[in-house]
């Protein structure tokens, strides 16, 4: 199943009008985004270009800045990035620095026509002024990879009627519980849909999220090792990652 960003941005069914799209130069994006040099040399190698669509905001779109005891959050920027090469989180997580407002960022891979969409939470840097930093970054499976049931629903929940309306943030957090309600049905093979507690999805994904790259490390090195004996151990240990890696993927089913 192709889905472009495009495809991504029309489900979304913003309200007709507002200012024409741009590129943003890169080198805005290294000056606000990059922490060094090779981050800089990242930035030049592995993104084409990228846009600024869209702004989602009181004015555009009717939805409030923050509601009661809830910081406010005076927009959301739409952002679409073409990239030569698959990016790394750490260049995900570059662009979602950059703007000082939360990004909703569709990704056009290379060679497979697919798009991913990663949102980031975002708040004030401690000691840095106003500055702000990425609490997590949230990527979607390949849209391409998914599967094409759970994906058409995933692009239908995306209509902003069908998002949170109370604020921005709100919304926002809407847009995240998609993007993991969607790695969920991909990872377990079942069909797209919401929780009633997302925050223990969340969490039970997270442990997932753990035990495989554990498992992954064991397995890796019970292949480089020379040592019947402990490649015995390391197989034991490997199993019992698997098994509860297997137990937690049952927990999200």
């Amino acid at each position: 199943m192709t889905v472009t960003p495009h495809d991504i941005r029309d489900a979304f069914a913003l309200p007709p009008g507002g200012a024409a799209a741009r590129r943003l130069p890169k080198d805005v994006l290294a000056e606000h985004g990059a922490a060094n040099a090779a981050d800089r040399k990242a930035i030049d190698k592995v993104i084409e270009r990228l846009d600024w669509w869209a702004t989602l905001s009181p004015a555009t779109i009717g939805v409030a800045a923050g509601a009661d005891n809830e910081r406010p959050v005076p927009a959301i920027q739409l952002l679409a990035l073409t990239a030569r090469e698959q990016p790394t989180q750490r260049l995900l997580t570059m662009v979602h620095r950059s703007i000082p407002v939360p990004i909703i960022l569709l990704t056009q891979l290379p060679a497979n026509s697919s798009t991913r969409v990663s949102v980031a939470p975002l708040r004030k840097a401690e000691r840095v002024g106003d500055k702000m930093v990425v609490e997590r970054l949230i990527v979607s499976p390949d849209l391409a990879d998914a599967g094409a049931q759970a994906t058409e629903a995933f692009i239908a929940s995306l209509a902003l009627p069908r998002l949170p309306q109370v604020s921005l943030s709100a919304l926002y957090a809407g847009l995240i519980e998609r993007i993991e309600a969607l790695e969920v049905a991909t990872l377990t093979d079942s069909s797209f849909g919401l929780v009633d507690d997302p925050e223990a999805r969340r969490d039970t994904l997270r442990r997932y999220k753990e035990a495989e790259a554990e498992w992954v490390s064991a397995r890796a090195a019970a292949k480089k090792e020379k040592s019947l004996a402990q490649q015995v151990t390391l197989g034991n240990r490997t199993r019992k990652l698997k098994e509860e890696r297997d137990r937690i993927l049952g927990e999200l089913s």
